[in-house]
């Protein structure tokens, strides 16, 4: 999971886009000017408050605007999974479409594929958090806005025990 988390802020710091610095810079803008706003108020209830919203904004905002840019300009969807256990070899044949459905164009793709056992109540959620397998597959070429693309993948070391459900995650870069 650590290599998961490693290879997502690697590749999100390094594909940020001008509308990301823009988006950032005016958080980071919003949250000192209400900062030293609060620091300049006689009125202490209308202090805290500005100053509590000021941090809100300063820790709670670049996150938010990396959810509402991944949303509406980078989003991406996996379509038509098909997910086939190989009979004589440990692997997991996963073939599904890719579709940009962002505004702009990407130059890569990484595909993870998250294998986990089915549950009912926590066991589902604690199955979801700590999946038994993680692969992740980067997928090159360009990918224009509402363009699909096939892919195709084989998960190795995959061991069929019995019932398991699959997450695909698409995350494009430009």
């Amino acid at each position: 999971m650590a290599e998961l988390l490693r290879h997502y802020f690697h590749y999100t710091l390094h594909s940020l886009t001008k509308y990301d610095y823009m988006a950032l810079g005016w958080v980071l803008f919003l949250a000192l000017l209400l900062i030293v706003l609060a620091l300049f108020l006689k009125r202490r209830g209308a202090a805290y408050f500005l100053l509590f919203l000021g941090l809100c904004t300063l820790f709670f905002g670049p996150l938010a605007i990396k959810m509402a840019m991944d949303r509406f300009i980078r989003s991406a969807q996996v379509e038509e999974v098909t997910l086939k256990p190989l009979k004589f070899s440990r692997a997991l044949l996963v073939e599904g479409e890719l579709r940009n459905t962002g505004r702009i164009d990407y130059s890569r793709c990484d595909l993870v594929v998250s294998l986990y056992r089915p549950g009912t109540g926590l066991g589902a959620w604690a199955g979801y958090l700590k999946p038994f397998q993680v692969e992740i597959f980067e997928e090159r070429g360009p990918l224009l806005p509402g363009e699909t693309k096939p892919f195709r993948v084989l998960v190795d070391g995959f061991q069929n025990r019995g019932d398991f459900n699959a997450t695909i995650i698409a995350r494009c870069y430009p």
